[in-house]
């Protein structure tokens, strides 16, 4: 993901820095949290990007969107962003760290979609047969959509593998259609 020059380089020495204090484990999470936080919150958005909120709110703020505690080292980093005013790339800087953290430790992340929902071992199975296949350790979210009938459909990066009901379906409605 392209989030520019500045922020992957903040992001680019908060790895370094978190994988010498051997936190990067801690930081990815709390980055992690920080993103779902972040897409689903308006007044987080509003309250980081505005100038009537103070720095030290701003951090707190933070913090807070990142589960409410983090290691020293996502802390420290803060501390920086908020010193050279850059706290409105901190979005930016979470997603670059992210996309670094995965690159550097073989993660590939991907998302499950099934009509219904499945339990942990089946999850668990399809997370190996993936993993084995991609040759990466595998980062996978799940999602219900009744919508697809059956089967399921996999997210990896940029591709998308359709193997359900009503992409096949489609497909047949597709091939009949050019008879």
């Amino acid at each position: 993901m392209n989030t520019g020059l500045i922020s992957t380089r903040y992001a680019t020495a908060l790895l370094k820095y978190s994988v010498e204090l051997n936190q990067q484990k801690e930081v990815y999470s709390a980055l992690r949290f920080f993103l779902k936080v972040y897409g689903n919150v308006l007044e987080l958005r509003k309250a980081l990007h505005t100038n009537s909120v103070t720095k030290s709110e701003k951090k707190k703020i933070f913090i807070t969107a990142c589960g409410g505690t983090v290691p020293s080292s996502l802390r420290e980093m803060l501390e920086l962003v908020m010193k050279n005013e850059r706290h409105g790339l901190l979005h930016n800087i979470a997603l670059r760290f992210v996309d670094l953290y995965r690159e550097r430790f073989n993660i590939q992340h991907g998302k499950l979609v099934t009509a219904v929902s499945i339990d942990e071992m089946m999850k668990e199975r399809f997370i190996k047969r993936i993993e084995s296949i991609i040759d990466k350790e595998l980062e996978m979210e799940t999602e219900v959509d009744p919508d697809i009938i059956g089967g399921f459909l996999l997210y990896l990066d940029d591709h998308r593998l359709d193997a359900s009901v009503s992409g096949k379906l489609n497909r047949i409605r597709s091939a009949l259609k050019n008879l």
